[in-house]
């Protein structure tokens, strides 16, 4: 059993990808080709924004969507404690300082009331994740930037596919960075992203910024080479004709999931909400043994892993600073969240296996007494 996608994915689609890899490499027009522009416009509509800009990769993504709003030395950015590491590192790379904020007990995502605490004079922009696929509702987190006059970034890398009440997962603030990393939903032959925004000057400049900061073969300032490949473009551009369908598929597994494991002491994912879709990058459980449960699952064939091990701010390259704050909930959550595989290839034999592994693993194990990191408690 596979605990990602990619490979497959690329079984299903070998022909039509081979086809597509071999135009491309016939045409010549191997970088920032036809395809890429073909790319930006199906994404630039699927998440409701007026342009998509497509870079190297999701970190590269976030890292220019701040500098492209003038974020750097000297500025706080507001910053949740849990997610991947690039969320806070693109911060650091743009030369300014993440601040980290605390998470909600109930999805996981920045606690805002706990962000407010966090402002200073120096703050000027904040990062809001959508995390492991569900989405907050977007006129909460923008009212939030604009009560308090920040920049708001959405870092939309793990929810592509995910809504709420028809906005989609890379529409909301001034800009949103979304990921093509293999591991994605909507999963590159390599590394991809693409900035989100309606701004088309803020368009322009990240345009500037992934290639040397030229435009009309001049370099006007400082950038960097984040071009994205034609073949990677080709492929998401077949890829993303399945994306619906792939979508509902992770949702019914996600369904199946909840349905199985809902008496087994475990903390489950909450569903979307009313009027939500649910991208369902991760099903993300919890156990004060997880690390029995994982040992237990892995001697069951059913691979996990752990997202993630430790909150931003407990990172080596950031712990020093914030040794002394406290992040409770986002260490709970480093303590006891484990995830499961799900994605649009599993079979359902292996949803079934999954469901009775992880019953039959949890069975000995205490149940989850804590606070509903991840949504509803399983009775």
């Amino acid at each position: 059993m596979d605990f990602f996608a990619a490979a497959r994915e690329a079984e299903a689609l070998k022909e039509a990808i081979l086809a597509r890899v071999e135009q491309v490499l016939l045409s010549g027009k191997v970088l920032q080709g036809p395809a890429v522009s073909r790319l930006e416009s199906r994404i630039a509509r699927h998440c409701g924004r007026r342009h998509a800009v497509a870079v190297g990769s999701g970190s590269d993504a976030l890292l220019f969507a701040l500098q492209a709003l003038g974020i750097g030395p000297g500025d706080d950015v507001l910053c949740p404690a849990v997610s991947f590491v690039a969320t806070a590192l693109a911060i650091s790379r743009a030369g300014a300082r993440p601040v980290f904020v605390d998470v909600v007990p109930g999805d996981c995502m920045m606690d805002l009331s706990k962000a407010a605490d966090a402002l200073s004079p120096r703050c000027r922009a904040m990062v809001f994740v959508q995390l492991f696929g569900a989405m907050r509702p977007p006129a909460e987190i923008e009212a939030f930037a604009e009560r308090h006059g920040l920049l708001l970034v959405e870092d939309g890398a793990q929810g592509f596919g995910a809504s709420h009440n028809g906005r989609a997962c890379g529409g909301t603030g001034a800009a949103s960075a979304i990921s093509f990393d293999p591991t994605k939903v909507l999963g590159a032959p390599g590394s991809g992203g693409a900035v989100l925004t309606d701004d088309p000057m803020l368009a322009e400049a990240v345009r500037r910024l992934r290639y040397h900061g030229r435009a009309d073969g001049i370099s006007l300032s400082a950038g960097g080479n984040s071009q994205m490949s034609s073949i990677v473009a080709e492929v998401l551009d077949l890829k993303l004709d399945h994306h619906e369908a792939w979508t509902h598929r992770r949702d019914r597994i996600a369904g199946r999931y909840r349905d199985g494991l809902r008496d087994t002491g475990l903390a489950l994912p909450a569903p979307a909400p009313s009027g939500g879709v649910h991208a369902w990058h991760k099903f993300v459980v919890h156990s004060p043994a997880r690390d029995a449960l994982a040992e237990a699952l892995a001697a069951r064939g059913v691979p996990t892993a752990i997202h993630y091990p430790r909150p931003l701010p407990r990172e080596p390259v950031f712990a020093e600073e914030w040794q002394a704050a406290a992040f409770p909930v986002a260490d709970a959550h480093a303590g006891t969240a484990l995830s499961l595989p799900i994605h649009a290839m599993l079979r359902d034999a292996e949803v079934a296996h999954v469901i009775d592994a992880v019953r039959d693993a949890a069975r000995p194990l205490p149940p989850y007494c804590g606070a509903p990191l991840a949504g509803t408690i399983a009775s």
